[in-house]
């Protein structure tokens, strides 16, 4: 665990635990102690895959504030990009992007 200046606890981003389904029907009530408690946070799998996640309520929080600061910011970008270049240049450019994807596709069809 690490205890940030703030005080904020958290785990690395490496030292999740993995669980399958049934061992966390088995153990749910444990897991969510250690996870209310430790803040560890558990990757749920299902078949060998990784289906879901349980976090601290605290870090889905400030993931989802970072996430709307993060969208906020490309919106007010894009905005201002729109306003600089005009809207014939977006469209050219758009058009290029859409022909180079096609091409990708194709060229990877060919390969097949």
């Amino acid at each position: 665990m690490i205890v940030a200046i703030d005080g904020t606890m958290s785990t690395p981003a490496d030292a999740s635990h993995h669980i399958s389904t049934m061992d966390l029907r088995a153990k749910l009530g444990d897991v969510l102690d250690r996870v209310r408690l430790r803040f560890d946070t558990y990757v749920i799998e299902r078949k060998g895959e990784e289906v879901a996640a349980i976090v601290p309520v605290e870090r889905m929080r400030r993931l989802e504030e970072f996430a709307r600061r993060r969208a906020d910011e490309l919106e007010a970008f894009q905005r201002e990009t729109a306003a600089r270049i005009g809207p014939e240049e977006i469209e050219r450019r758009l058009r290029a992007s859409l022909e180079q994807v096609r091409a990708e596709r194709a060229t990877k069809g060919k390969r097949r």
